[in-house]
């Protein structure tokens, strides 16, 4: 692939900020629903409970049946098992995506294969945590890793997961090719990093900064007028109100973070522990609410 199709591309997928939310939406979830967002959220495990009580503490009203006794004894339930059913899609088109494989980065043995349709059934997770969903590469779509919301009810519908099509870098060729920047190395990971109130922008621009810094020559952003500037990490372009960065290399979440700020508003990376996975695009959201 030539250089200036990558640039396509992850142009491309800075695109995934078309349509972000103003400052009275609410702050949608990683999987294109909307949802409240507390914006430290993490790849941790989903933990399974026993119960109240799984000590073998012998209890003089206890009936025998320490396992019923440990989910009955508060009086409550046992937690729930929820499965998550959606679509995967092409970004750009909508079209469905067959035979997607979809994966759990912290948890290989949950995966699925969507159908002939796009449609994916995958599960069983925790309620009320959150996960990692990985989207394996093909010849037709980069890899994609999705953080995604989950909440409580047995059955979790209507999840969309989206791919960017190779169709997209012939379709939009965009040039870094003349401020030089670095060879493109497209077995390494992109990261997208998205402002979703793109309001903040008529208000001053966003600065975003990674740690560690990338290596010169490896990152660009829009400028005002949408013009790729390599070498920026100032979110001003409202249409696609992001910072691109390439050639990173796999990392584990937490080893790169970011931290954004803007002259007027408070801002918090949300999801801020997610990795990055060679031919796959990390996607980082930034909210910058309005005070």
């Amino acid at each position: 692939m030539k250089t200036e199709h990558f640039v396509a591309m992850v142009m491309a997928l800075g695109g995934l900020s078309m349509g972000c939310g103003d400052d009275s939406d609410p702050v949608p979830s990683a999987d294109g629903s909307s949802g409240t967002e507390s914006g430290s959220s993490s790849t941790g495990t989903a933990t399974t409970t026993t119960g109240a009580d799984d000590t073998g503490t012998d209890g003089a009203s206890g009936d025998g049946d320490s396992g019923e006794s440990s989910s009955s004894s508060s009086g409550e339930p046992p937690p729930v098992e929820v499965t998550l059913e959606g679509e995967v899609v092409d970004f750009a088109f909508m079209a469905p995506i067959p035979d997607a494989e979809i994966s759990v980065y912290d948890d290989p043995a949950i995966m699925a294969t969507a159908d002939a349709t796009g449609f994916f059934s995958i599960g069983p997770f925790q309620p009320d945590t959150s996960s990692i969903f990985v989207l394996a590469p093909t010849e037709d779509y980069w890899g994609a890793v999705i953080p995604i919301d989950i909440g409580s009810d047995p059955l979790q519908e209507d999840v969309e997961l989206t791919q960017i099509s190779t169709e997209i870098v012939d379709m939009q060729i965009m040039g870094l090719a003349g401020q030089n920047p670095a060879m493109p190395d497209l077995e390494r990971a992109i990261i997208v990093v998205r402002l979703i109130n793109n309001t903040a922008v008529t208000e001053g621009p966003t600065t975003i900064e990674m740690n560690p810094p990338p290596q010169p020559d490896t990152f660009y952003a829009p400028d005002a007028a949408g013009a790729p500037v390599l070498n920026a990490n100032d979110i001003e372009f409202a249409l696609i109100p992001v910072v691109v960065y390439f050639n990173i290399d796999d990392s584990d979440p937490g080893d790169i973070t970011f931290t954004a700020t803007h002259p007027l508003r408070e801002c918090e990376i949300l999801y801020p522990n997610i990795p990055t996975i060679g031919e796959h695009m990390t996607l980082v959201d930034v909210r910058c609410p309005a005070p």
